[in-house]
């Protein structure tokens, strides 16, 4: 039989249970120290009372969180809600029962960025755009792609040819738009002053004011000069999907 939390009759201090944390308490009690608060502290931003989550981790009272209490929790740590579901309720899930990973939203934005093809663009910047759905991604391989936090990052989608291979017309994109200075050299969506466009841009060295060449990758296109500042440099492409 597991021992639950009780006096200690040699300190006369109360005992954490011996019981085993299944998952999402070993979640809740990373998240909170992680977070580095306390779980009275935890408790109280939760609306709850002191011991609320100290009853919960060591007493298992109550036995699941409540689902109100789940997303409460995770505004306060910055965590997905999915990581604190009960056992029981994570045998919904696919894939042998396992919890369901972290994951982040991306706003997939309703424009196009050119790549030839003449496609007429909307001149919205997509961090001016209006995000119609979401693109979501494990949190973990969303990190091995950029560590730009998730309100600077659209998904948008290329039209055109003139940077094929490399990007093909209705591929989507991941835009970084943290990213607004082309060095190193690398694939951009910018506003060249007449529509938005997919083009690798450099630095053309030694120029002032400083030059900017926007390059396509199909020859059949040709190669452009800008000043920097004759165009609003979106962010950097640091990812795509494709269909095949």
């Amino acid at each position: 039989m597991a021992i639950r939390s009780g006096m200690d009759t040699k300190s006369g201090k109360r005992a954490k249970s011996t019981m085993p944390l299944d998952p999402p308490r070993q979640a809740v009690q990373r998240a909170i120290a992680d977070k580095k608060i306390t779980l009275k502290e935890a408790s109280r931003a939760l609306g709850r009372n002191d011991a609320y989550l100290h009853q919960y981790l060591y007493r298992h009272s109550p036995r699941r969180l409540p689902e109100d209490v789940r997303h409460a929790l995770a505004a306060l740590v910055g965590w997905d809600q999915s990581r604190f579901l009960d056992s029981i309720d994570a045998a919904s899930w696919p894939n042998n029962n396992r919890m369901p990973a972290a994951q982040t939203q991306i706003a997939f934005t309703d424009i196009t960025a050119s790549a030839g093809g003449g496609a007429m663009n909307e001149p919205e910047a997509p961090d001016g755009g209006d995000p119609k759905h979401s693109f979501v991604l494990p949190t973990t391989f969303l990190r091995k792609i950029t560590p730009t936090s998730s309100d600077q990052l659209r998904m948008i989608t290329i039209s055109g040819d003139s940077m094929a291979p490399v990007l093909e017309h209705g591929d989507i994109v991941m835009v970084d738009c943290a990213q607004t200075r082309p060095s190193p050299a690398g694939i951009f969506v910018v506003d060249d002053g007449v529509g938005l466009v997919a083009k690798r841009l450099d630095l053309i060295p030694n120029t002032a004011p400083q030059m900017l060449r926007l390059t396509s990758e199909n020859s059949v296109y040709t190669n452009y000069q800008r000043r920097i500042d004759e165009v609003h440099i979106i962010g950097r492409v640091v990812w795509f999907a494709r269909a095949l």
